[in-house]
């Protein structure tokens, strides 16, 4: 399906595609050997996979790559009311960082919060890290995404505004290098996987809803 580039990775391939130029006209092959290699990773950090979601009606997508760190049982907060499940998803350094949309929907709200930036795997640092975020709306229901700042990551980058209308899969925002993204869904959505799953943002269905009486 071929791949695009995360906008946010342009000016820094175009800044160590300079500078490998730069130093390799001066003769210091070594430095710009270097700064070659730091620009293929960059390249390949940045990547965003055009995807095409196979998940079906009453079923929500995962919003990140990565593994499955924690799903727990929670009570709502000030975004959300009543039981809720929450599914943590850590992104290593060569996860795509690159978020999806887990649901269609309205976006009703985003809350941009500065905080730490402890380790992403470390529990409870939903509520102490920089963070951000997306709830999103839909026929009632209300699914809300939590973008949450490593160690490493510096920046949370949000595609979306309050008001906009997301489809399932499309990309809503961007965590740069090591972090991880919660998600909340309703407790009458069954949990599709399990606590240390490799799963792909918009292609892996993460939860899908119980029908009454089944």
């Amino acid at each position: 399906m071929g791949s695009i580039i995360a906008r946010e990775g342009y000016r820094i391939l175009a800044i160590l595609l300079v500078l490998t130029i730069l130093f390799y006209i001066l003769g210091l092959r070594f430095i710009a050997t270097a700064f070659f290699l730091f620009f293929l990773f960059t390249l390949y950090f940045f990547r965003n996979p055009r995807r095409i979601h196979n998940c079906g009606e009453g079923e929500i997508a995962s919003p990140a790559d990565g593994k499955v760190t924690e799903i727990i049982e929670v009570n709502g907060n000030e975004y959300i009311e009543g039981k809720y499940n929450r599914v943590s998803i850590f992104m290593s350094p060569l996860d795509v960082h690159v978020n999806r949309a887990p649901e269609k929907g309205r976006v009703e709200r985003i809350d941009y919060r500065r905080g730490k930036f402890s380790l992403a795997f470390k529990r409870d640092i939903e509520q102490e890290n920089e963070r951000n975020y997306i709830l999103i709306k839909r026929d009632g229901e209300r699914i809300l995404i939590v973008q949450i700042a490593g160690f490493l990551a510096r920046r949370i980058t949000s595609y979306v505004k309050e008001g906009d209308f997301v489809e399932k899969g499309q990309p809503v925002g961007m965590i740069s290098f090591g972090s991880r993204v919660d998600v909340y869904l309703p407790a009458e959505y069954g949990i599709m996987v399990r606590e240390g799953d490799k799963i792909k943002a918009g292609l892996t269905t993460l939860a899908k809803k119980e029908v009454k009486g089944s």
